[in-house]
């Protein structure tokens, strides 16, 4: 059982994780790199996503570094081709009419899909879906997206800063009016991979009103959803946060924002906002010093307000623990 985790953990292969907005894919290869691994997306004459390693089996060359002539991937090193199924459909070197050895084909991810405009992707078998919006296909509602920001930030921490009430008053000058006073938190519910949480915010100092409702949901291992709520329960807004950890120093967040606007100078003013908000996060996540977001007691301080963040931690440490006997197994085979 380890007491911290990072980026990079063999758990993670086996979720979904955001690896580009849907509009930046096109029949072109996209590059993209996802706990380390080097991928292309692209999508096929009917416009449906697919995705690859990187790498030809040959002799490890960069298939990006290619072209994409038609519905074929050819190599730049040797020409092998592949088709959009990851069969190679030819080796130049052995002559037209040759058998093509069975293993000659790209390698895979397990699975890749598109949801709330996001190309999503999990190396491995994923353990559980992607988190439910319920606000996602609302049309009724406006949305806009703030600049999805790679950077140096360790991914539990953002999802723990996502997770986080607490800091809105201190951190983000737009917010500095809001009394830093938090309610109690309401559970409403808690599975294998995340949880639900509702908290009241802004409570007067005699407890009798507050300035209204925000709604937690969490889907490990990094993606957040946030309902802010008046106190009749009317949509303020509504945001939508995936990580996309990138390697073991960065991650790109993934952020939809959604509410009752609708006017586009509206759409933009509040984007301004956003932009802000996003680079103040990210101006103190990058400052964190730790390397792993710790999971056991002792390290992190906790107090009340923090319920959401000892939750995380909960859930990591279910993820982590039930992952490793095929872990195990996985390095076992490896020493063999």
């Amino acid at each position: 059982m380890t007491d911290g985790v990072g980026n990079l953990h063999t758990a993670f292969r086996s979720f979904w994780h955001p690896v580009a907005w849907s509009a930046e894919v096109t029949a072109s290869m996209l590059t993209v790199t996802l706990l380390n691994q080097p991928l292309i997306v692209l999508r096929d004459r009917d416009g449906e996503v697919g995705a690859f390693i990187d790498e030809c089996l040959h002799r490890g060359a960069p298939i990006s570094m290619g072209t994409r002539e038609g519905d074929e991937l050819v190599c730049p090193f040797h020409g092998w081709r592949f088709g959009l199924d990851g069969a190679a459909t030819s080796i130049p070197s052995l002559g037209p009419d040759a058998a093509l050895p069975a293993r000659a084909r790209l390698g895979r991810p397990a699975q890749v899909c598109e949801r709330y405009g996001i190309v999503w992707i999990a190396l491995e078998r994923p353990r559980s879906p992607i988190l439910d919006w319920l606000d996602g296909d609302d049309a009724s509602l406006g949305e806009f997206s703030p600049t999805a920001h790679t950077s140096k930030v360790l991914a539990g921490y953002q999802t723990d800063d996502l997770l986080d009430a607490s800091h809105f008053p201190f951190l983000h000058r737009s917010l500095r009016s809001r009394s830093p006073r938090l309610g109690s938190y309401e559970v409403r519910a808690e599975h294998e991979f995340g949880f639900s949480t509702r908290v009241s915010y802004g409570l007067t100092a005699d407890e009798r009103s507050t300035e209204g409702w925000l709604n937690y949901s969490c889907a490990a291992p990094f993606t957040v959803t946030l309902r802010n709520e008046k106190t009749d329960g009317r949509l303020r807004r509504t945001f939508f946060q995936a990580i996309h950890p990138i390697d073991e120093h960065q991650t790109r967040l993934f952020f939809i924002v959604r509410g009752p606007e609708t006017d586009r100078a509206s759409l933009d003013e509040l984007r301004a906002v956003e932009e802000t908000v996003q680079q103040e996060d990210l101006w103190i996540t990058e400052a964190q010093r730790r390397r792993l977001l710790s999971l056991d007691d002792g390290v992190d301080l906790h107090v009340r307000s923090d319920k959401n963040g000892i939750m995380y931690r909960r859930v990591m440490r279910h993820l982590l623990a039930s992952a490793q006997p095929t872990m195990d197994s996985a390095d076992r085979s490896a020493d063999r």
